[in-house]
């Protein structure tokens, strides 16, 4: 999308979490040992997620789409978690819903409008319910990431 070829884009398999917080936290710690966030990027995504929540109720699957400020940024970066069980999450613009999120895409970016490209990317793809299952169903890293750049990003062909 956009030829954005200094971002990062990685996939991971998240086993054995229960809430939101250990979900993005997760992500986040990925991240920052990789040296794309630093270590206030995890509490600020959280906390963020608490005032401003991030999950949209998709079919068949929720997902959702956490991120946090451009100055707990070293280097953009987005990586998409696919849970091994549902973490609930509260929905965008409607807090009082929950939501059962099995797909996560933490945005590391920086700039308003990049976080927009890329939620209209995610949203425009998880539209199609076939999408969202066969994404969440994909048996390795190298399937969902195939899925990930070329449908969702369309960054490779």
């Amino acid at each position: 999308m956009n030829n954005e070829t200094d971002v990062f884009y990685d996939v991971v398999m998240i086993k054995n979490i229960k809430t939101k917080e250990e979900a993005i936290s997760y992500l986040a710690n990925h991240l920052h040992e990789k040296g794309y966030v630093n270590e206030n990027y995890g509490l600020a995504t959280i906390e963020r997620e608490l005032t401003y929540p991030t999950a949209l109720p998709t079919k068949p699957i929720g997902i959702a789409v956490p991120h946090s400020v451009a100055e707990n940024v070293i280097k953009q970066a987005v990586v998409l978690g696919i849970t091994d069980n549902f973490v609930e999450f509260n929905e965008m613009g409607n807090e009082d819903s929950k939501v059962n999120v099995g797909i996560i895409f933490l945005l590391a970016l920086k700039g308003e409008n990049n976080h927009l490209n890329y939620l209209r990317n995610i949203v425009n793809y998880c539209k199609v319910e076939a999408n969202v299952t066969r994404l969440y169903e994909a048996k390795s890293v190298d399937e969902a990431n195939k899925i990930f750049k070329c449908e969702i990003l369309n960054t490779e062909k």
